[in-house]
């Protein structure tokens, strides 16, 4: 049960926070349409994300890619360009996968690294659902450019700690 928390806890890192948050505002524009492929996508990102990192991949750039996500989500969001489905259901799996081998269970027995990593989907998925659905009912014009605000300082954030990284 420990290790499930620690799975949790792990999640709440301000990369993985943005990157979700971002992909949950992106996906809310597209409700209307259906955003559930993108839940499934993203699932599935993160299941195929784990499944390299338990192989023992070398490391990627995960944590750049994430980034770069937030930035890319962040902007559209801003914009409110009409995404095409297939291209958020790419974003989404990319989102989820990066997450996944961005957040590598710091576990010594085989049994506890999946159940940290489960909790770390877990917290992703509910929160990409959370975020979606509170998005969804800002129904009045205020509460429209508050998302499109939120949009703009995620993109803002995400720019702005790439340029960091990216420069060292």
């Amino acid at each position: 049960m420990t290790s499930l928390i620690e799975g949790l806890t792990q999640f709440f890192t301000p990369t993985h926070l943005l990157a979700v948050v971002a992909l949950g505002l992106l996906l809310e524009q597209r409700a209307t349409r259906g955003c559930g492929f993108a839940l499934a996508a993203f699932a599935l990102g993160l299941v195929l994300g784990s499944i390299v990192l338990a192989a023992a991949v070398r490391e990627m750039p995960s944590g750049l890619a994430l980034l770069a996500i937030a930035a890319i989500a962040g902007l559209i969001v801003v914009t409110t360009i009409p995404l095409p489905t297939r291209l958020g259901d790419l974003l989404a799996f990319t989102a989820g996968a990066a997450l996944a081998l961005n957040s590598p269970p710091q576990a010594i027995s085989i049994p506890s690294a999946i159940v940290m990593q489960l909790g770390t989907g877990i917290a992703a998925l509910a929160t990409l659902a959370l975020v979606g659905f509170i998005a969804n009912k800002a129904e009045r014009p205020w509460q429209r450019i508050a998302v499109r605000i939120l949009g703009s300082w995620i993109a803002a954030s995400a720019i702005l700690v790439l340029a960091l990284r990216l420069t060292r």
